[in-house]
């Protein structure tokens, strides 16, 4: 408790998942020597006290007070995953919630060493088009031309090429975005890559809601959204090589099965460690991505609809219906 009391954490749901588990954030909470609780408010964590009911001694485990009265118990923590606290919400009303795991993670910043770059997912046939007004945006965040990698998919052999300060990679893998992650930790190094689409629009704080993202961990996936729709967020260098076997197999994989293994989470769920990138706006609160209007973005004829990822500050446009998957 003297480790915990006083200091910052992350608050959140911990979720399990094939490889390992998840965290979703609910919000940034510090625990005060009195009972107070700061920086986070909710009517399930109104104050905390000593527990001295579980497994350990009342020093070494505590639990979170409704703010509707001063005994019953939101949540009990009596465990810790190595220096991370952990409990179980115990409020019944809550349902959806009961005994689900939680955790207290140390807020700490990533270390100021840490290689962050941009991945734009690009393909042969659209790359000229779409890619120079999203690097102008990328540029106007503030992020160089040496922490741009673009990957071009569906290319008839592959090859690097640095246009204008950008590294390309063309590559012969043909498999949607899912090119762009197997062929990135193969041609750079980086610690972490965030990987956007070319059909994306970047809005000013995207550079600073992507960096600002707890370090605690050496995560291998901190997904823009709870279910990493899209594919968006980052991934470490050594996960990417890990998942390199199975990514090189996505090669030609027709559109709709690239779309199934995205949302059914398959990368996302190979992660041993990975934390949802909360929203600064939601006190580091994980924040879903949602569905807005249709819109002929590219003035093509075919209609995309726009799919914001608000933790981020960013915008996905995606086809719509019956529209070509192939065209732009």
């Amino acid at each position: 408790m003297k480790q915990l009391i006083g200091k910052p954490h992350l608050f959140g749901r911990v979720k399990h998942l094939r490889a390992g588990f998840l965290i979703e954030p609910i919000g940034l909470i510090t625990l005060q020597p009195e009972g107070r609780i700061s920086g986070y408010g909710n009517p399930n964590e109104g104050s905390w006290i000593p527990y001295i009911h579980g497994e350990v001694e009342g020093s070494r485990a505590f639990a979170f007070i409704t703010a509707g009265n001063k005994w019953i118990p939101s949540s009990t923590w009596t465990q810790s995953m190595g220096d991370i606290p952990i409990g179980f919400f115990s409020d019944e009303p809550e349902l959806a919630y009961s005994a689900q795991k939680l955790c207290l993670l140390p807020h700490t910043s990533l270390p100021v060493d840490t290689t962050i770059v941009y991945l734009v997912a690009s393909c042969l046939k659209f790359y000229e088009h779409t890619v120079p007004p999203l690097l102008q945006q990328l540029f106007a965040e503030g992020i160089g031309p040496d922490r741009i990698k673009v990957v071009v998919n569906g290319c008839a052999e592959s090859s690097l090429r640095t246009i204008d300060g950008v590294d390309y990679a063309f590559s012969a893998h043909d498999a949607w975005e899912w090119s762009a992650l197997y062929e990135a930790p193969l041609r750079w190094q980086f610690d972490y890559a965030f990987l956007l689409h070319d059909t994306s629009v970047v809005f000013p704080g995207f550079r600073r809601s992507v960096e600002e993202i707890n370090g605690h961990v050496a995560w291998d996936h901190l997904p823009a959204s709870p279910m990493a729709r899209c594919l968006l967020g980052l991934y470490s260098h050594a996960f990417l090589m890990r998942c390199n076997p199975w990514l090189k197999a996505t090669d030609h994989i027709d559109k709709q099965n690239g779309v199934l293994a995205e949302v059914a989470g398959e990368l996302l769920l190979r992660a041993r460690t990975a934390l949802v990138i909360g929203d600064p706006e939601l006190d580091g609160g994980a924040r879903a991505a949602v569905f807005r209007e249709t819109v002929d973005y590219f003035n093509t004829g075919s209609p995309r609809v726009r799919r914001v990822f608000p933790a981020v500050k960013l915008h996905k446009f995606l086809h719509s219906g019956t529209t070509n998957v192939k065209a732009l």
